[in-house]
């Protein structure tokens, strides 16, 4: 992690984040969780209405804490965008939420994902991996990724077409969700939740790992995606790190423009070892 300058002011913004139909198809274990790509665009969105000189479309050092869980009946979540200014222009955004315990007098504070924005840091070098030309890849259907690898509903079944090599994955995405123009500050979230799904399908096969983000070195939007085009991510492994799977990603659209580029995906089992890959998918 790039070390940050002095923080020179703080500044914590009340949020109320009105809870979208669709966020009911994604869940872990059951349960209702905002979606990491949502938050970014949360932080996205509050951080460039207080100051809009941010580089919103430059992120880096991000961490996906907590989920922050979504009860079926709530229509809003009461949040906070907790703001650092650093000396050399750099901005942390921090989603956070307090809840009191209803039997006692403790609150309890979480941070749910930390980011920073901005300025563009050197982007190291992406680690592309050549597929060898001997190797088939191992296509994976949409019903069988949906239903028992990343089963979430079907807002977040974006991927049509999945394939995975031992040095990464390719796949191709298109979603049919219609959100509200403007409303999505790092365009569309759904392309970027999709890569994460083949990289997470790619951690069932060749990692026998049931791995979801926890954060990302550097995430830089070029080209900001949209909902009802068609785009291509490749995902490359890096390393393994403990527990840790290491990926580089990269979004481009159906004519081969440059969407974005990930470095440095950390993506590791936040189950406590409760999903396991299915017996199908495991490498042979």
């Amino acid at each position: 992690m790039a070390k940050l300058s002095k923080i020179i002011n703080s500044f914590r913004l009340p949020l109320e984040i009105p809870v979208a139909p669709y966020l009911q198809d994604h869940r872990f274990e059951g349960q209702i969780v905002l979606p990491a790509v949502e938050a970014m665009q949360i932080l996205a969105a509050t951080t460039k209405a207080r100051f809009p000189e941010t580089a919103i479309h430059s992120m880096r050092n991000a961490r996906f804490e907590k989920f922050l869980y979504i009860q079926p009946e709530d229509q809003s979540i009461n949040a906070f965008n907790a703001i650092q200014v650093c000396e050399n222009g750099a901005i942390i955004a921090k989603l956070i939420t307090k809840t009191a315990s209803p039997n006692t007098m403790i609150t309890r504070v979480k941070e749910h994902v930390i980011l920073t924005f901005g300025p563009v840091p050197p982007i190291k070098k992406l680690s592309i991996r050549a597929k060898s030309d001997q190797e088939r890849p191992y296509a994976v259907s949409t019903s069988k990724l949906y239903k028992d690898l990343v089963p979430f509903g079907p807002a977040f079944q974006n991927i049509k077409k999945l394939h995975l090599y031992k040095a990464g994955a390719t796949a191709t995405i298109t979603s049919a969700m219609n959100l509200p123009t403007g409303a999505e500050p790092l365009g569309s979230p759904f392309p970027l939740d999709a890569a994460f799904h083949a990289a997470c399908a790619w951690g069932q096969r060749y990692a026998d790992v049931v791995a979801f983000p926890v954060g990302f070195e550097y995430r830089g939007i070029v080209n900001p995606t949209h909902c009802h085009k068609t785009y291509k991510a490749h995902i490359d492994f890096v390393q393994k790190e403990s527990a840790l799977l290491i990926f580089d990603m990269r979004i481009y659209s159906s004519q081969g423009d440059l969407c974005e580029t990930l470095t440095g995906v950390c993506m590791r089992d936040v189950s406590g070892g409760q999903l396991r890959p299915p017996p199908w998918i495991k490498l042979t």
